[in-house]
């Protein structure tokens, strides 16, 4: 999914490039990870993501270049060659989206080509995807469950809030109740109990979760469809928050 506003100062691709990787970096790391501002911490692991890719994951090339940008560290490069060895496993996906623009930059692709080449790179962690919607369906559905309430079912609401969750994506994920149930019992192919496990009684429950987590299904299919259609993972994760009210 492409989206470009009409403007009377166009950006050009590069800017368009980093803003990508800007708002798929603001998502991706964790909150307890940053002690600045976010929005300069996701600043300063753009950089090292440049280097890198310009260096083509050489860390000595991309050390040097890094000191050439940030002349701060030209005092202490061991600091800056370990955070650059670091962002090199964290943010591989994302060197890789910036190596993509450099090459297609340097072969002339058209500047549309480019921008849908780099999202479809940021778009190939399906696994974050996944782990910030469950994330959402557990913020959703705690406004709906209380303590007492899983203390009633016999265990912990962290745990039941985290079950439910998978349950949402369960049924979100296909097009009926049988399949998705199916799709939970081959979950349980590795549960020590799995013997217990009955189809029926998997079916019975999704019957019963169903309506009461409504807005949180019809929520997850959305994301499930703009994720199909090349949506940036922040503005699905966006238009989540906005369909069940979750604030920022």
């Amino acid at each position: 999914m492409i989206i470009h506003l009409n403007s009377d100062n166009p950006k050009s691709i590069e800017q368009k490039v980093q803003e990508l990787i800007l708002k798929k970096l603001y998502i991706k790391v964790d909150d307890d990870k940053v002690f600045i501002d976010k929005q300069d911490f996701v600043g300063l692991i753009l950089l090292d993501i440049i280097s890198l890719a310009q260096s083509e994951g050489d860390i000595q090339k991309a050390l040097q270049i890094s000191l050439e940008v940030q002349s701060h560290y030209q005092t202490i490069p061991q600091v800056k060659r370990n955070e650059l060895e670091e962002a090199a496993v964290d943010f591989e996906v994302e060197i890789e989206a910036y190596q993509m623009y450099l090459n297609d930059l340097e072969e002339e692709i058209p500047e549309d080509e480019i921008y849908s080449d780099v999202l479809s790179i940021l778009n190939s962690e399906t696994e974050l995807l996944e782990r910030k919607l469950h994330e959402l369906m557990m913020d959703a559905l705690g406004e709906k469950l209380s303590d007492a309430d899983a203390n009633a079912m016999g265990t912990d609401r962290w745990s039941l809030l985290d079950n439910f969750a998978n349950q949402v994506k369960l049924i979100a994920s296909y097009d009926n109740i049988d399949d998705s149930v199916e799709a939970a019992y081959e979950e349980f192919k590795n549960y020590p109990q799995k013997h217990l496990v009955k189809k029926d009684s998997i079916k019975k429950e999704f019957l019963r979760f169903s309506p009461l987590a409504k807005e949180e299904i019809d929520a997850y299919k959305m994301a499930l469809s703009m994720e199909a259609q090349n949506a940036e993972y922040p503005m699905i994760l966006a238009m989540v928050k906005q369909l069940l009210n979750l604030e920022d």
